[in-house]
């Protein structure tokens, strides 16, 4: 990732998230929340109502340590149970985010992919963008 515009005070909050560029017009059953109830990151068919990246969020060093504290030990308890959320460290993200509302949302400007996404009109600056990589390489 590399930040190609100005980020500045107007993202600070105690508690922010940012909408996945891949789902920021998609309806909650597009979204690729994890649906399997044994995994700690399940959200109910008719829960959610964003679906936010894991690429970027923030906040107060408190709500963040609670944040990643609460997701680590999630995946601890997956791990245990021999299964992996669908989307990772994202899908039990989003299941924090559910029921821990961010204070602040961020559009999809500040977290955007140009080779796998057409920019639409509407977003003028693209303010934090994913660089070149290998994801296979990468993952494995």
């Amino acid at each position: 990732m590399k930040f190609s515009d100005h980020v500045g005070v107007e993202i600070l909050s105690p508690l922010f998230g940012t909408l996945h560029p891949g789902f920021y017009r998609a309806a909650r059953e597009g979204f690729t929340y994890e649906r399997r109830p044994r995994s700690q990151a399940y959200i109910l068919r008719e829960e959610g109502d964003f679906y936010y990246a894991g690429g970027f969020f923030g906040g107060s060093v408190v709500e963040v340590l609670q944040l990643t504290t609460a997701c680590h030990q999630a995946m601890v308890v997956d791990r245990a149970n021999a299964i992996e959320a669908v989307c990772h460290d994202e899908s039990h993200l989003n299941r924090y985010l559910l029921y821990h509302k961010p204070t602040k949302v961020l559009s999809p400007e500040y977290l955007w992919d140009e080779r796998m996404l057409q920019r639409p009109p509407f977003l003028r600056k693209l303010r934090y963008v994913a660089v070149p990589k290998n994801h296979t390489e990468i993952r494995n």
